[in-house]
């Protein structure tokens, strides 16, 4: 396994290269670096209720959850037993726990828990943000989902990206925890309690709403919010970070 980035973000891999990796390493092999929270978001009920259509597997304790575990690191799980699932629920379980006091730490980090894990020591994931000189550094992809709703924030990201077809991907992301309770101070007010489920998401888009992002997905409002929070806010366009297919 050639991977060079310190995460792996790849449904398609992430079992098949966690398993390869506890072959290849023995546990306990990191130390979780003292200035740095990491955070996931998952449901939680009977794992029959938990299962989430377009992602089946969902079992008893994410990939994430099993990962850190092996590795001896510390992982804030957050959990919210509503149904059905919405990822703007996790605007409202981040937010919460960013005002509660609870994160203490200079840096915040947030996982998706059922198709990522750590392979390297997450200190690399500190010393690439820093390298950026931001206060926010998500990963990207090649899925422009969304952005036929807001062409004039694809056409902003054009501007700056340099021409690579990568955009924000709010799967993994690290940031200074006083700007991530930033961000979410205003990312919280596009989410809703009814908003679309990845179900109805496609349907949703073609729809083309006239309130959009308000309603939609956690992702499709970071990426509206972002000209508003650049350049504090930058992507990794080369995915330094985390590893996609």
């Amino acid at each position: 396994m050639d991977i060079k980035q310190p995460i792996i973000h790849d449904r398609h891999l992430v079992k098949k290269a966690f398993e390869l990796f506890k072959s290849q390493t023995k546990p306990n092999i990191f130390t979780h670096p003292k200035d740095l929270t990491i955070v996931t978001c998952r449901n939680e009920g009977s794992l029959e209720d938990r299962i989430i259509p377009h992602l089946s597997g969902y079992e008893e304790k994410s990939i994430l959850e099993s990962n850190m575990e092996y590795l001896g690191l510390d992982l804030v799980v957050l959990k919210d037993a509503r149904l059905p699932w919405r990822n703007t629920f996790k605007f409202e379980m981040i937010n919460n726990y960013l005002q509660s006091g609870k994160c203490t730490t200079k840096y915040f980090m947030c996982l998706d828990a059922i198709d990522i894990i750590f392979v390297d020591d997450p200190q690399r994931v500190i010393d690439i943000f820093t390298s950026f000189q931001c206060q926010a550094l998500f990963m990207s992809t090649s899925s422009l989902d969304g952005y036929n709703c807001m062409p004039e924030v694809l056409d902003w990201v054009h501007s700056i990206n340099g021409g690579i077809p990568r955009y924000l991907n709010s799967g993994v992301y690290i940031g200074k925890t006083s700007f991530i309770k930033e961000l979410y101070e205003e990312a919280i007010n596009y989410a809703i309690p009814h908003g679309v489920t990845m179900d109805d998401y496609r349907d949703y888009l073609a729809r083309e709403p006239k309130d959009y992002p308000k309603g939609s997905q956690d992702q499709d409002i970071i990426r509206y919010l972002e000209p508003k929070f650049y350049p504090q806010l930058r992507v990794d366009y080369q995915n330094q970070m985390a590893f996609r297919s």
